[in-house]
């Protein structure tokens, strides 16, 4: 129960490794917000142990998403952790990316992970706690090939986030990215990984205990850094 009384938001919540962050959260003792524009999916969580609080909500929509956090505030009263998960991806030479791609994928990456943490920064720098996780992928740090979009909403994301760590080290909130750091089975990868990669590929809730360390963390503790979640569980499991 290292979580025990945490209240904590995570998008992209429906699949993959934002739901097995979810799922770890609560049986953690968390109460967590499940947010995902994939309404009866992550509805589901709602029948898994612990205390999961699915709320449907578009990343992308700048209204829904602060109609969704002031609600949360106003139930639970605060959120201490927020994890920015929710992301997508395709691959596109940059000539046949069309701008409405290249928004709404910007919208949901980057933008979207802007509006979560401005939703919740006046209760965190107030409370003078409080931990950011914003998830992010090794295209941000290195080009691919024709991920011109994708690459730019994760350097993006990392350039963020180095930002706000200064912004929040102040206020003793920690904010680091994570990214796997292992091969890892979504339904992105699903799509974008090879053959060969899938015979390594680890189920996400092996990554998950990463997320809950960095849960605990304020900026005296792991802050401002960019953590590769499978190392990070082997050093913990060590």
């Amino acid at each position: 129960m290292k979580l025990q009384g945490k209240i904590a938001v995570v998008t992209g919540a429906a699949r993959g490794l934002g739901r097995a962050v979810a799922r770890l959260y609560a049986q953690e003792g968390a109460v967590v917000y499940a947010l995902d524009m994939l309404g009866a999916e992550v509805a589901t969580l709602a029948d898994e142990p612990g205390d999961i609080r699915p709320r449907q909500m578009d990343l992308a929509d700048a209204d829904d998403v602060a109609k969704i956090f002031a609600a949360i505030e106003a139930e639970a009263g605060r959120t201490d952790v927020l994890v920015n998960n929710a992301g997508i991806i395709f691959f596109n030479p940059v000539e046949q990316v069309s701008v409405a791609e290249w928004d709404r994928l910007l919208a949901v990456n980057l933008r979207g992970p802007f509006l979560c943490v401005r939703a919740v920064a006046p209760g965190m720098k107030q409370r003078r706690s409080g931990a950011i996780i914003n998830v992010s992928s090794n295209a941000g740090v290195v080009g691919g090939l024709d991920e011109s979009t994708y690459c730019a909403s994760k350097f993006g994301l990392e350039g963020l986030s180095r930002s706000l760590s200064q912004e929040f080290t102040p206020f003793n909130v920690s904010v680091n990215t994570i990214t796997p750091g292992h091969p890892m089975h979504t339904a992105m990868s699903e799509v974008t990984y090879s053959e060969e990669t899938r015979k390594i590929w680890k189920d996400p809730m092996e990554l998950a205990p990463a997320f809950v360390h960095l849960a605990l963390q304020d900026a005296s503790g792991i802050n401002d850094q960019r953590i590769k979640a499978w190392d990070l569980v082997q050093q913990l499991a060590a």
